[in-house]
């Protein structure tokens, strides 16, 4: 969820709580305004009435409309307090529906007895005035909220366009490209923080070009002794009478320089792939690589008696760089053969949007995703185990969906692409 919604969110809701609780607050205050005034309006009633208690007496039992709010009772004994106030209900006449009212009871002494005066007000009821203060809380909070969203979000935009700026930056930055240089921004905490981000790129920047340079010279200085030893045990095979043991240990030194070029070619080229230095775009024609790779491998797919079928589409154009596409369809094919079974078979499907390589092969030992780490291998491998990282990289660099599946028996890889429209 964006910050400016998850604010709006706190925000509405703290006000939301806000507004309830003043809306009770706003209840007890105007019933306690209301019942005072109330209460001073029948404490000078009650000043007439003992001004003159008789007249008022007989005035109430007359019903006179101005007294019909008084009511006389006889009484033993005058109790303290000799008043109160208290709130009820009455039944108006003409409605005949309860009133809510306040009401004063207080005690005169008449011609010697005692008598009971009660005066009432009408009042607005509680449930009235709750509808009403539940209305004008719920129409203010909702103005409050609907202007709290539209300032916020306002006022979000102003103060964080510098964020917005470098966060467009950073998501444009490469390794390869020059540091960030960011603008300053009048805010500290964001000021500090295109400091702390333009250091940093500084920082990677030089890493990048010092592994650059590093990976370029040790590949190309480890590439010419490698190339020398070879040469020599070349002509060290043709020297006469050498022993086994000798033609053995001879064997061993050209056949581990071997596996050493073919490691060093392989980690260059994974370093090229991971940091972009290879053309992601590009097209290329893959059936006919395809055969290519099975004519290459044709000696071992005949010595282990490996059946293959094809279903491909020709002539097919995948949308990758010819030179990733070759290295793609080269480890695929060779990862087939190499960890197939004697007897087994290879099923290649080739359509538009798919390429599909199955072998037939022993259960994995570990989940298959653990095999796409670089110099994970099987039990029975000898390659370096950088195949399948290497058609991970090129799989992310280009955008294609890689699926390793084993069910059955059967190892299927699964690349998929969008064509082109």
């Amino acid at each position: 969820m964006k910050l400016l919604s998850l604010t709006s969110i706190y925000l509405a809701g703290l006000s939301l709580v806000i507004f309830i609780l003043m809306g009770g607050a706003l209840y007890l205050t105007l019933r306690t305004v209301s019942n005072k005034e109330i209460d001073t309006l029948l404490k000078q009633e009650q000043t007439q009435v003992v001004a003159n208690p008789e007249l008022f007496m007989v005035a109430s039992m007359g019903n006179i409309p101005f007294y019909e709010r008084l009511h006389t009772l006889n009484v033993e004994t005058i109790p303290n307090p000799s008043y109160f106030f208290f709130d009820s209900t009455y039944v108006d006449s003409l409605s005949s529906l309860k009133i809510q009212a306040r009401y004063l009871r207080f005690y005169l002494t008449v011609q010697g007895d005692p008598v009971e005066f009660t005066l009432h007000q009408k009042k607005l009821s509680s449930t009235e005035l709750l509808k009403r203060i539940s209305i004008a809380t719920t129409l203010l909070s909702l103005t409050f909220i609907f202007l709290l969203f539209f300032l916020n979000r306002f006022i979000f935009i102003r103060l964080w366009s510098s964020f917005f700026d470098t966060l467009k930056a950073i998501r444009s930055y490469g390794p390869e490209q020059k540091p960030l240089k960011l603008p300053d921004s009048g805010i500290i905490e964001f000021h500090s923080l295109n400091q702390t981000i333009s250091k940093m790129t500084d920082r990677i920047s030089e890493m990048y070009r010092n592994l650059q340079d590093f990976t370029a010279h040790t590949t190309h200085e480890i590439q010419t002794p490698l190339a020398v030893i070879r040469s020599k045990t070349e002509l060290l095979l043709q020297t006469p009478g050498l022993t086994q043991d000798q033609l053995e240990l001879i064997g061993s030194i050209e056949d581990n320089s071997r596996h050493l070029s073919q490691l060093n070619r392989s980690l260059a080229l994974l370093f090229k792939i991971g940091n972009h230095r290879m053309p992601e775009s590009g097209s290329f024609e893959a059936s006919g690589m395809i055969e290519e790779q099975l004519e290459n491998l044709e000696e071992l797919i005949e010595k282990m008696e490996i059946g293959i079928s094809r279903t491909v589409d020709s002539p097919l154009i995948i949308p990758m760089d010819h030179a990733m596409g070759a290295i793609m369809i080269q480890n695929l094919i060779k990862n087939a053969v190499v960890h197939n079974i004697p007897g087994g078979t290879i099923r290649i499907t080739l359509r538009p949007g798919l390429l599909e390589v199955t072998n037939s092969g022993r259960k994995p030992e570990y989940p298959t995703e653990h095999y796409f780490t670089e110099f994970v291998k099987g039990p029975d491998s000898r390659g370096l185990g950088l195949g399948l990282s290497l058609i991970k990289k090129i799989s992310q660099v280009t955008g294609f969906s890689l699926e390793y599946n084993y069910f059955e028996g059967f190892h299927t890889f699964r690349i998929s692409w969008k064509e082109k429209k």
